[in-house]
């Protein structure tokens, strides 16, 4: 399970994330990292966190941000939020590498999600794009419908169709977590280590 001062990646997507905290340092209240994306990196899918606020604030560099239906060239200098239940993505348009501090109020089991899906992508395990296989989505997905569903297509049909191939996901050995076998799951940060 996660800590502050953990890194994680996604190789296929270009995302880094270094904790500042956890929801086991913050009693389940907030998720807060530095959050790294590469030139051309890119969130896998527009998705929405049902019951959890995020805000994004640029600290080097610029990205695009799609909140809902607005499309925002995010700068240093402004926090941007995203409400319980709204769509979003972030693409990193630009040559260099772009640095965010990223929250999520409450944490709820979204440190343990980034570790399940930029594990499976870094392992292989998913496609170019770093979206999960049918029956390891629908396994995660049923795991962490409280933190996070797809944009689209419509929830009631990712309901049903997760719901129908979950239990086949689970029969096949595909769990809901998952910790990446490249890297143990996340490793310490420099700073951590030398202490």
């Amino acid at each position: 399970m996660p800590r502050a001062g953990d890194v994680i990646e996604n190789t296929m997507t270009g995302e880094r994330a270094v904790f500042r905290s956890t929801r086991h340092e913050t009693g389940g209240e907030l998720l807060e990292a530095d959050y790294y994306l590469s030139s051309g990196g890119y969130v896998a899918a527009a998705h929405v966190h049902p019951r959890q606020e995020e805000t994004f604030e640029v600290l080097e560099g610029s990205v695009r941000i799609r909140i809902g239906g607005e499309d925002i060239l995010a700068v240093p200098g402004q926090t941007y939020v995203v409400a319980p239940g709204t769509a979003h993505r972030i693409v990193n348009h630009t040559p260099a590498t772009a640095h965010l501090y990223s929250t999520l109020r409450p944490a709820m089991r979204s440190d343990e999600l980034l570790q399940t899906m930029w594990g499976l992508a870094s392992d292989g395990l998913t496609s170019e794009r770093g979206i999960p296989k049918l029956l390891q989505a629908a396994a995660s997905g049923m795991y962490f419908r409280g933190e996070l569903y797809l944009a689209g297509p419509p929830l009631w049909l990712q309901d049903l169709v997760f719901r129908l191939l979950a239990p086949l996901g689970r029969a096949r050995g595909y769990h809901g977590t998952y910790i990446a076998r490249s890297t143990g799951g996340a490793r310490r940060s420099v700073s951590d280590r030398q202490e």
